[in-house]
């Protein structure tokens, strides 16, 4: 358990340092990338997607909307629903927040490269987690992960 926390606490260091350095939490930042790759979410589909409650959620939005940054729409189909929809600014930031490296994603990256051993127990790896992630946090989550992550990839 300590390795899997020490691995947590080396990405969450990271994460913590590239939000500071736009001038976000860490939190925020993060709902500025769902909020990107939905191009509009719901605060439930946030909530879903970002493993918080909808309570939190709700005081990330806030802050952001102070910030400038995300605009809440309603569609006329069902005014009932808000949607969370970047502002210019918003997308500007988000092309900030790109700029960051993660030094724990550059080794892994070194390591799978370094032999085909190492590159199947990278593979087998990210297959535990997917595993273990749809177990805790369901389909949804995981479909929504690796839908994005083609996404980005294309975009790259």
């Amino acid at each position: 358990m300590n390795y899997l926390r020490g691995t947590y606490k080396i990405l969450e260091e990271e994460w913590q340092k590239s939000a500071r350095s736009i001038g976000l939490t860490q939190a925020e930042q993060h709902v500025l990338w769902i909020v990107h790759l939905e191009k509009e979410a719901t605060i439930t589909k946030i909530a879903t997607i970002g493993l918080w409650d909808v309570s939190t959620v709700m005081q990330v939005i806030t802050r952001l909307k102070q910030k400038g940054l995300i605009t809440l729409i309603k569609k006329s189909s069902d005014r009932r629903v808000s949607y969370a929809v970047l502002t210019d600014k918003g997308q500007e930031k988000h092309e900030e927040s790109k700029q960051f490296s993660y030094k724990l994603y550059e080794y892994l990256e070194d390591f799978r490269e370094d032999s085909n051993e190492n590159k199947k127990f990278v593979e087998d790896l990210l297959k535990f987690h997917r595993e273990l992630n749809r177990h805790f946090h369901g389909s949804e989550f995981i479909e929504w992960t690796e839908q994005t992550a083609k996404a980005m990839k294309k975009g790259s």
